[in-house]
């Protein structure tokens, strides 16, 4: 009598050994894509994902200003990278990009604007221009390499800073606006960025002692209405900085090349000694004393327009080491200030900002 063999029942391995009837947890999907309420529009012919927001546009538009969407619709026919990528004919296979929805919408903003609305960007009227969109379209137009209208944000830019006014964000925007001039080598733009720090600066009056963790002060601050205590303290502190640099310059100039000396043995001796005493002179003279405490920038830019005139005296060899490259070492020193400008407004990490009590008006 033959005898039949059972088939061995199937193991469910997705359950656990220790509890039969546990089911795996599903595993979460992806974020679900919506549709941007502004830019997608039905007869578009490219899908394009930034974050979760999808984008249906024009590629005619996207390759215009021969930009890098240019290249990137080219993909070979019947290629097996064609069957499989992401090709932006449509919701499900969106090209993606790795912006923000912001900086997106920023970029299809200016591609999709009318011409009298760029043309107001450029009007006289600078006030109600908005500069944190002008710097989203410069930073992504330089990414995809859009190059007529990166240099068009660029130029509604310069005309804009001159006219900001104090806001919560005056200061954000400056520092943004200037990293964006220092990567783009925009010598006008970092020019006009500091100028409008200075500007910044003046407008607030004070009396501040020397000693930045017992400060005390009588305050007045003009045109700042509206600004948190966080922005109030940073201006203050940021005016403070500059007093102490001024202060600290006034007897600590900077080094004198050795470079080009006639007598480099006796450099140390004669031609940085001799710089020291010319330096303070010249530091404390009535022109440059005249200047605003602040305008750190302004009196080194002073100082260097004296030395310049001293060029035109018949020097000793110890007066032609430091007037040769006094002027170098100074110019240095106000290209250095200027990068690092917006750093004296920075809080250090263990300020005490009570110190500096509540602004009156």
């Amino acid at each position: 009598m033959s005898t039949t063999r059972r088939k061995r029942a199937r193991v469910d391995t997705s359950r656990s050994s220790a509890d039969p009837e546990t089911v795996p947890e599903p595993v979460p999907a992806a974020p679900q894509a919506t549709r941007d309420e502004v830019y997608y529009f039905e007869d578009g012919d490219l899908v394009l994902r930034a974050g979760t927001t999808l984008f249906r546009v024009h590629k005619f538009l996207m390759s215009r200003d021969s930009s890098m969407f240019k290249d990137i619709f080219v993909i070979p026919a019947g290629s097996e990278s064609a069957a499989s990528a992401a090709d932006g004919s449509k919701d499900d296979t969106p090209l993606a990009v790795s912006d923000s929805v912001e900086s997106f919408r920023a970029l299809l903003w200016v591609l999709y604007a009318l011409p009298p609305e760029l043309q107001a960007y450029l009007s006289s009227d600078k006030n109600a221009v908005d500069l944190d969109r002008l710097l989203l379209v410069a930073e992504i137009t330089n990414k995809y390499h859009f190059t007529s209208i990166e240099e068009w944000s660029l130029q509604v830019i310069r005309a804009v800073v001159p006219k900001l006014k104090f806001t919560l964000s005056t200061s954000t925007l400056l520092v943004r606006a200037l990293t964006l001039a220092e990567r783009f080598s925009d010598s006008a733009l970092i020019d006009i960025v500091l100028t409008a720090w200075e500007t910044l600066i003046r407008t607030v009056t004070m009396k501040l002692k020397r000693d930045l963790f017992s400060i005390t002060r009588d305050v007045r601050l003009e045109g700042c209405d509206g600004l948190s205590p966080t922005h109030i303290t940073k201006l203050l502190f940021g005016r403070w900085s500059l007093e102490a640099e001024v202060t600290r310059l006034a007897s600590s100039p900077p080094i004198l090349p050795r470079t080009g000396c006639a007598h480099p043995a006796s450099h140390d001796d004669d031609c940085v000694a001799q710089w020291r005493k010319v330096w303070g002179d010249v530091v404390n003279s009535k022109a440059v004393a005249a200047l605003e405490s602040t305008d750190l920038l302004g009196r080194l830019k002073a100082v260097q327009a004296h030395l310049a005139a001293l060029n035109t005296r018949k020097p000793s060899h110890i007066g032609a080491c430091y007037r040769a490259n006094g002027e170098v070492a100074v110019s240095t020193l106000i290209a250095r200030k200027k990068r690092m400008l917006h750093e004296y407004f920075q809080l250090p990490g263990n300020f005490d900002a009570s110190g500096f009590g509540s602004a009156s008006e």
